[in-house]
């Protein structure tokens, strides 16, 4: 029998893990449209070349409030603007 790799091992549980304590997990092509990837791109890597790391619409608004030590409210970024951009 084989033994299990790391998807069951540890991915599929982090993942269980952040789904009990309130994070949406986003399945790989949504999180790749969400970041800018490019569908176009032959290879992987050229797809990838100018997206970004991170959903930007989540991240901008972070960090504008950490730089000005605001309380920031999370549930606000629940949902993707509806203008899609990433």
């Amino acid at each position: 029998m084989p033994s299990p790799g790391e998807h069951k091992t540890v991915q599929a549980r982090i993942l269980k893990y952040a789904q009990e304590i309130g994070w949406t997990y986003v399945p790989r092509a949504e999180a790749e449209r969400r970041r800018g990837f490019d569908a176009d791109g032959a290879m992987p890597q050229d797809q990838a070349r100018k997206a970004s790391l991170f959903f930007r619409y989540l991240l901008q608004p972070l960090i504008k409030a950490q730089r000005r030590d605001d309380p920031f409210d999370l549930s606000s970024l629940r949902n993707e603007p509806s203008d899609n951009t990433p």
